[in-house]
């Protein structure tokens, strides 16, 4: 379970095209391409934009960004969390790729878990052979003693080869967004 203070709030402003910046949208970059409150390795900790505020862009790394401006544009997704996966380091352990949403209520839930378990399987079974495989998940936020169900794209590893996962993901990655992209609006 994923503590979100705050969620209506979020929620109430995710169409907010006059979205106000105040002092606690910061975030950093390290050197290894976190984007993070600290801007280390070690850092799991960001501030959570809406989809018009001026920094949303920004504070998503490269390596997700497309995926997730996908996701919201085609599937009109409200996205909470993702990383671009990265390296181990002696402070944190290797983090793999992955884009959260919030549906919006159960029946949107329920139309996102298919086309997500839909995109997984065809995307697992055209990339039979490479280790990098897409995996729908679920997480549970909670915030101010409500629970919201929400879904996870996620990128994992069949081995712990962590340079093989980054030289493999690429293709795999490119062919889920192709999949979202041909999805009609």
């Amino acid at each position: 379970m994923t503590e979100f203070s705050d969620l209506k709030s979020f929620l109430d402003s995710w169409e907010d095209r006059f979205v106000e910046v105040t002092e606690f949208d910061i975030f950093k970059h390290s050197p290894n391409g976190n984007i993070n409150t600290d801007g280390t390795a070690a850092c799991c900790d960001s501030p959570i934009f809406t989809k018009y505020h001026r920094y949303f862009k920004r504070s998503i790394e490269p390596g997700v960004r497309d995926l997730t401006i996908a996701l919201i544009l085609k599937l009109n997704c409200i996205t909470y969390s993702s990383c671009q996966g990265h390296f181990s380091t002696t402070d944190a352990a290797m983090r793999q790729r992955y884009v959260a949403v919030m549906p919006r209520d159960e029946e949107e839930y329920q139309q996102l878990f298919n086309i997500f378990n839909q995109i997984a399987e065809l995307t697992n079974y055209q990339f039979v052979e490479n280790p990098v495989k897409v995996v729908v998940g679920n997480d549970d936020l909670e915030s101010e003693g409500k629970t919201t169900k929400c879904l996870t794209l996620f990128f994992v590893s069949n081995n712990s080869d962590e340079s093989e996962y980054f030289r493999e993901i690429e293709s795999v990655y490119n062919y889920v967004i192709q999949q979202i992209n041909q999805m009609k609006n």
